[in-house]
């Protein structure tokens, strides 16, 4: 199974290419996903922030902007090691049977569905509030929401009534964790 035919599955939401990848496989697909998820948010970001910098007097220059791009590479491997571990440490206690480094590769695989929400991500952090955007920010975040809890769910092999629970305790975690954090 090729990259491109997996992946395409995947966003139609079909996890059969994702179960049969080799663990080879599914390390470069996890690789090759966050990257390019650090890339896209990257470029977005320093689009976006070089609009904030000029409005300000700063300088805009194209180094600044290539300091931006590249930093978004490792920002995208930080928070998706981050919510990995969060993800695994919370399922595995509810009996979850996938180890770290599956969850990993699995949800890293799963990033492709987060590429089309970080240029609006990237926006809404500089500031921009245009009612379409952020319309559309909602709607590629649920999109990718289900992606990623259908992979983690397979991944993890829960059934359908721990996955609402795994869920919904997440939801309200993270939602008062950026309550408290705004």
């Amino acid at each position: 199974m090729n990259y491109f035919n997996s992946m395409i599955r995947l966003l139609c939401f079909d996890l059969a290419p994702i179960k049969n990848l080799s663990i080879k496989q599914l390390q470069y697909f996890c690789i090759i996903n966050v990257a390019v998820l650090g890339l896209v948010y990257g470029f977005s970001a320093s689009f976006f922030s070089k609009i904030v910098l000029i409005e300000k007097g700063f300088d805009a220059s194209s180094f600044n902007a290539l300091k931006i791009i590249v930093a978004g590479i490792p920002t995208a491997f930080l928070m998706h090691a981050g919510a990995t571990l969060f993800i695994w440490v919370f399922l595995s206690a509810i009996g979850g049977k996938a180890n770290f480094i599956m969850a990993y590769f699995n949800i890293g695989a799963a990033s492709i569905s987060l590429w089309p929400l970080a240029p609006f991500i990237a926006a809404i952090q500089t500031g921009s509030r245009i009612p379409l955007m952020i319309g559309l920010t909602v709607c590629f975040s649920l999109y990718a929401f289900f992606v990623n809890v259908l992979v983690i769910k397979a991944s993890f092999q829960l059934s359908q009534a721990k996955m609402f629970i795994a869920t919904s305790v997440t939801i309200m975690y993270i939602g008062c964790f950026l309550y408290l954090w705004v």
